[in-house]
């Protein structure tokens, strides 16, 4: 069965990413589409992400980090990935080497499911290319001290449950206090530009969900 799901999931991403109309559905408010931005330059770095997804117990799972203290995005719960290098040869090689560096993930178990949408990330100046990736089996973990606190599963179908979601102030690093919404996930409150990753991934999980009769997701969902 998740054979059939990645396949369905990738048949969904071909006939188009639901972009900006679900990422701002978790945006913070304020927050407006990056061709609007005048922040966004040529000065902007780059880095890629990795959304893991794996199977376990007829239950689809995704991986989350929470990063260490120091830096813009200190202590923020964010997926694997970094600013890409010189040696990366794409957006997708250099979240799979951030993925190992950070989590311990085994680049060569990985295999590409498809590309989500890009992001800008005002605070940070980085544009985030996040990409879907998979394994048949759930991957060793071997955290990076100096960039990962902790890590986290979750079950991608809690993403599908209203009760997942709130909206309530978030302290920024700056002492800036923002209503934003976020999901509540294992615990952790998940906003910013993961949770509009997640909005996407969620979207997209909707329409793949109402096309398949699928064990992983159905189980336990109150929406389908």
């Amino acid at each position: 069965m998740y054979s059939e799901f990645i396949t369905a999931l990738k048949q969904e991403i071909g006939n188009g990413l639901p972009g900006w109309d679900a990422q701002k559905r978790m945006a913070p408010l304020g927050r407006i589409h990056e061709q609007y931005l005048p922040e966004v330059n040529k000065e902007a770095k780059e880095s890629g992400v990795l959304v893991w997804l794996y199977p376990d117990k007829s239950k689809i799972y995704t991986r989350l980090i929470l990063r260490t203290e120091g830096g813009v995005h200190s202590g923020q719960v964010a997926f694997p990935g970094g600013k890409v290098e010189k040696t990366d040869e794409s957006f997708w090689n250099t979240a799979l080497r951030e993925a190992n560096e950070e989590i311990g993930l085994n680049k060569e178990e990985i295999s590409l499911v498809g590309a989500l949408t890009p992001l800008y990330i005002p605070p940070s100046n980085f544009w985030v290319h996040p990409f879907i990736g998979t394994s048949e089996k759930q991957e060793s973990i071997s955290i990076s001290n100096a960039e990962v606190q902790t890590y986290f599963d979750v079950d991608i179908v809690c993403l599908l449950k209203p009760h997942s979601k709130q909206e309530g102030l978030i302290m920024l690093n700056t002492g800036e206090q923002r209503i934003t919404p976020s999901y509540v996930l294992d615990g952790h409150t998940v906003w910013g530009a993961t949770a509009m990753i997640l909005s996407e991934l969620e979207e997209l999980l909707h329409r793949t969900v109402l096309k398949m009769d699928d064990k992983f997701l159905k189980a336990g969902s109150p929406e389908i």
